[in-house]
């Protein structure tokens, strides 16, 4: 298959699928930064395969800049992030038949990166937290994300055929695929060897103005740099007091774009995924009451405001989404806030609905909020369990 129409990808866009890929973004990458135009691209490009999974599609970087209006360059970038997620890979072949293909990661591949991405970096804490808040979802389900999050948790391999596709060890790494060209890219490449210096515990990278300053270029250069950084999931930005750009951990938005193209290959539920997310969010929210770390607790505070102050539902909704960020960031518990993402991430790019958030959803969700927000700051005794859930039943039929 030489382009996207004949690949059968669906290229029309609309405001509610825009609105899926904005809310997707803002799980995913964890931060409401608009991506480069190459990052737009690969986005639109995931959601189609998403939506009609296919390992048989395969792109060129001409079918790419003929269908999205983008010059070669855009293109090869393009292919290049959608490799970096990890969700295509190279097809080799003459006469049209080169290009990329969709890659559909099967369990056990989908296990080894978050093995080698998320579980290496948490603690056996925080893995036995995340085992005892998910235990009860994931018990006797032996459907595909039951046994990819029972496998997770246990740490046990997986023995499965490997579907045909990359190996972890073959999946390509930045220094292979990147192609500092422009500005934006040389700029992204110091800050990543920046990164790499960085004592440990220090995340602060700065603001976008003294970034730019300190590299003698412009604020336009500085925000094309900090968004390839956040699309590789390098760094994340944070807005408002406190805020600015913050190193992260590298290759979670790797395992997170592969544990959504798995569950869209096999065709898990919105409503399953809804299941285990509201699991891991209940989780959360009691272990950041526990921790109640000052520093936290400041920006789950600054985050609910955002949410009172917000000029209409949609925004407000959007709002919901650092709301809960923050808190999963108080709970300390880097396995349960990566399943969240995995979970709502799915929903969100599978599942939207509608470009807006209705007045009345938009209340509920608030009303529930207030409920968690006093769980965590005001004290409230008052059990988070059915706040959480009608925050989950306020967005279901619309995000």
């Amino acid at each position: 298959m030489a382009n996207l129409q004949e690949s059968a990808l669906p290229i029309a866009d609309t405001p509610t699928l825009s609105r899926a890929r904005d809310l997707f973004g803002r799980v995913i990458n964890g931060h409401d930064l608009g991506g480069s135009t190459p990052a737009t691209v690969a986005d639109r490009i995931e959601q189609s395969i998403c939506l009609t999974p296919s390992p048989a599609v395969v792109l060129t970087e001409g079918s790419v800049a003929a269908t999205f209006g983008v010059g070669r360059r855009v293109a090869r970038q393009t292919s290049r992030i959608l490799q970096l997620r990890g969700v295509m890979e190279p097809r080799r072949g003459g006469k049209g038949k080169g290009g990329l293909r969709v890659c559909l990661p099967g369990l056990d591949q989908t296990l080894d990166t978050i093995r080698s991405d998320i579980i290496a970096s948490n603690s056996p804490a925080a893995m036995e937290d995340a085992r005892q808040w998910l235990q009860a979802e994931i018990a006797g389900h032996d459907d595909p994300l039951g046994r990819l999050v029972r496998a997770m948790l246990q740490d046990a391999p997986v023995q499965q055929t490997r579907a045909p596709c990359q190996t972890q060890a073959s999946l390509p790494t930045w220094s292979e695929l990147e192609e500092p060209a422009s500005r934006g890219h040389r700029l992204a490449a110091k800050l990543r060897q920046q990164i790499a210096l960085l004592p440990p515990g220090e995340t602060f990278l700065g603001s976008l103005a003294s970034i730019a300053e300190a590299h003698d270029t412009s604020l336009e250069v500085a925000v094309e740099a900090v968004r390839i950084l956040a699309d590789a999931q390098h760094v994340v930005m944070r807005r408002g007091r406190g805020g600015g750009v913050f190193a992260c951990e590298p290759q979670a938005g790797r395992a997170l774009h592969m544990i959504n193209a798995f569950i869209a290959a096999n065709a898990v539920s919105p409503d399953r995924c809804r299941a285990v997310l509201n699991r891991a969010n209940i989780g959360m929210i009691y272990l950041a009451r526990a921790r109640q770390d000052a520093r936290y607790l400041d920006r789950v505070e600054r985050s609910f405001q955002k949410m009172q102050q917000a000029p209409n539902a949609t925004v407000l909704g959007q709002n919901w989404y650092g709301f809960i960020r923050d808190i999963a960031d108080m709970s300390g518990n880097g396995v349960l806030h990566f399943i969240a993402r995995a979970m709502a991430g799915s929903i969100l790019i599978r599942r939207t609905r509608s470009a807006d958030l209705p007045e009345a959803a938009a209340r509920e969700l608030f009303e529930a909020s207030r409920q968690i927000h006093a769980h965590l700051i005001g004290g409230s005794q008052d059990t988070p369990n059915e706040a959480q859930w009608r925050c989950q039943l306020a967005l279901q039929d619309y995000w």
